[in-house]
């Protein structure tokens, strides 16, 4: 049976997700998931109604770093979590702060949408902590030498901050912005954009 990934088509997490199967070469189906209109068969699957799912026969996995793990230990080449004890620190360091800008990104979305300016103002500076740990991680080059998870993480957590809020999210960001352009080119992430 093939894996399923229950997904929306713009949520940083799935894109994670799509990013390592692509880089696994597996092969999976994607249902796309109306987030303001969940149906009864991915209520039933997550239990706190988020993307992404992995359905892989009797299994049902939530959290993408959850399912990138269990993806791992199923499918373990090529490696996505690094060879290694530092290796695997730097992917899963890369993971928290890839992941947690695309969190706060998401709040601060939500925050402007209804208004909340105090709430936006907050994610964004948290943001801007976790942008500026990866500015300088990439200007020392302490990032894994294998892509896997981390870079994942990142170029999905960027991604969706530069969709939602614009190129400036960045600005500050020279190396990061150029690691993350270099990064364009891999089939992985270009067949993994969110749409506009």
């Amino acid at each position: 049976m093939a894996l399923r990934l229950f997904n929306s088509a713009r949520s940083p997490f799935g894109r994670k997700l799509r990013i390592i199967l692509i880089e696994k070469n597996l092969t999976f189906e994607e249902v796309t998931v109306d987030l303001d209109n969940r149906s009864a068969e991915f209520v039933a699957l997550s239990p706190l109604g988020k993307v992404p799912v992995l359905v892989d026969g009797e299994m049902v996995i939530f959290d993408s770093t959850v399912v990138a793990e269990y993806l791992e230990d199923v499918f373990p080449h090529p490696a996505m979590f690094g060879l290694g004890v530092r290796q695997r620190l730097l992917h899963r360091t890369l993971d928290e702060l890839g992941d947690h800008v695309a969190e706060q990104a998401v709040v601060a979305f939500f925050a402007l949408q209804s208004g909340d300016t105090e709430v936006a103002s907050s994610a964004f500076s948290r943001v801007s902590k976790a942008l500026a740990e990866l500015e300088r991680r990439a200007s020392v080059h302490a990032w894994p030498s294998e892509f896997g998870v981390g870079d994942a993480a990142v170029i999905s957590g960027c991604g969706y901050l530069t969709l939602r809020h614009g190129e400036d999210a960045l600005i500050a960001c020279p190396n990061l912005r150029a690691w993350l352009l270099a990064q364009d080119a891999r089939l992985s992430v270009a067949g993994s954009r969110p749409p506009i």
